[in-house]
């Protein structure tokens, strides 16, 4: 299990500073987050030149971007809303392969549906399968996030996995902790998870617990800090951060 964060936790930092931040903090990646307002300037929009530049910033180092976070919602009722998403994906897939980041995060939403009915899993799971053929050459997959609007569990997430037929399709879990019918519904898919305030608190230990847990599957994703204050998180608070979380998922694994 690696460590990054979302750029939610240093959105006035350029790429460059969070690049340099990340590597001397020892976190092993950054998690780019489009379309939020954050000063790093990575978009659907960047340039090839500009992707090619970001790319080799991170290579320069040893980081990783282990996914790129969208704002898309795919639970759309209106057939030309649903499209708008779907085609903003593919544009975020495509961002993800120049980038050499393995998955892309998207939402179900619930701008249509308030609840997961039938129609609304049927919704989401045929615009994965759409975006799971559309990246299967780039080695790219389109990710759904649990734990979060209408996929508040692993009830529904498996809902949506059940009707889902590429197999270029995973999960993220968005909370430290998952407990065994969570863990039953989503482990063959979970590919990240997203952590939250909980862990600013040193005396929490729940990533421990979730690496001991993920390491019984063999799981080599990343665990990413996504903690939104609206401004940058402190710098010490970052590393005090990352080096207990480090020491916390070494002790879990049993390393």
């Amino acid at each position: 299990m690696k460590l990054s964060f979302m750029t939610f936790v240093c959105p006035e930092w350029d790429l460059a500073t969070a690049v340099r931040f990340a590597k001397d903090a020892r976190y092993d990646g950054i998690e780019i987050r489009v379309d939020a307002g954050h000063k790093h300037q990575v978009s659907s929009q960047s340039s090839p030149a500009e992707r090619r530049a970001a790319k080799q910033m991170f290579a320069d180092v040893g980081l990783a971007i282990p996914s790129v976070a969208t704002s898309v919602k795919l639970a759309q009722a209106d057939e030309a809303a649903y499209r708008r998403q779907i085609d903003d994906a593919k544009a975020n897939l495509d961002l993800a392969a120049d980038l050499g980041a393995p998955v892309v995060r998207i939402f179900a939403g619930g701008d249509s549906y308030p609840t997961l009915t039938d129609a609304a899993a049927d919704r989401v799971a045929a615009a994965f399968d759409e975006l799971g053929e559309y990246s299967r050459g780039s080695v790219v997959s389109p990710m759904l996030e649990c734990g979060h609007d209408i996929i508040a569990w692993g009830a529904e997430g498996a809902a949506v996995i059940r009707r889902v037929t590429t197999a270029n399709f995973c999960v993220l879990w968005n909370r430290c902790f998952i407990d065994d019918d969570v863990f039953k519904a989503l482990h063959p898919r979970i590919r990240h998870f997203h952590i939250h305030d909980q862990v600013l608190d040193p005396a929490d230990t729940s990533i421990q617990t979730l690496a001991r847990r993920m390491k019984a599957v063999s799981y080599a994703g990343y665990v990413s800090l996504e903690i939104i204050q609206g401004k940058n998180l402190p710098e010490e608070q970052l590393r005090e951060t990352a080096a207990r979380l480090q020491r916390q998922i070494r002790e879990g694994e049993g390393g």
